[in-house]
């Protein structure tokens, strides 16, 4: 008896899934991980067609050991993203796109690099979507750093022009 109940709703369950699936042809919720400069390993949800927007977060911890100290470090950005030219056979959002990223960064590195000295960022960037099939696939885009504010504890505010990058393996929701 009760193995017919969860069958019973495990079956609407599917059909519910596959009906909804049939309304909404391409999901507008995408999730992806990877590695980028200035946020470092990271997790992004977006939302939306041509237009996306989305948020982007980072955070590491290690309790350091031998040579090494405690270290940690953490980001979270706004984006938007805007799709403008190319065409994929698996969806019908454009493939390469416009990103732009503000966000605000505490980096505690084990190595210097220049983005550590400031805490507050903007990054406009080009890329690039590669769909492998209707649910995922590998975003690739570059552009610049604009940093808008020092770290406290480092040399007072300079303006420079830095590198910026992510790759990251998507999978639409």
């Amino acid at each position: 008896m009760k193995f017919s109940i969860y069958w019973r709703r495990s079956v609407l369950f599917i059909v519910l899934i596959i009906s909804i699936n049939q309304v909404f042809s391409q999901s507008k919720f995408e999730i992806s991980g990877g590695l980028g400069v200035p946020e470092y390993d990271n997790l992004k949800i977006r939302y939306g067609q041509n237009i996306q927007v989305g948020a982007c977060v980072h955070f590491w911890y290690d309790k350091g050991g031998g040579i090494f100290r405690e270290y940690y470090s953490w980001s979270s950005a706004l984006e938007i993203l805007y799709h403008f030219a190319g065409k994929s056979k698996y969806v019908e959002q454009p493939t390469w796109y416009l990103l732009g990223g503000l966000g605000y960064y505490h980096n505690d590195l084990l190595f210097d690099v220049p983005h550590e000295e400031y805490d507050i960022g903007f990054y406009p960037r080009i890329g690039r979507k590669l769909n492998f099939s209707k649910k995922i696939g590998i975003n690739l885009d570059a552009g610049l750093f604009l940093p808008l504010s020092a770290r406290e504890g480092y040399e007072p505010y300079k303006f420079r022009i830095l590198p910026s990058g992510c790759i990251s393996f998507f999978i639409r929701l």
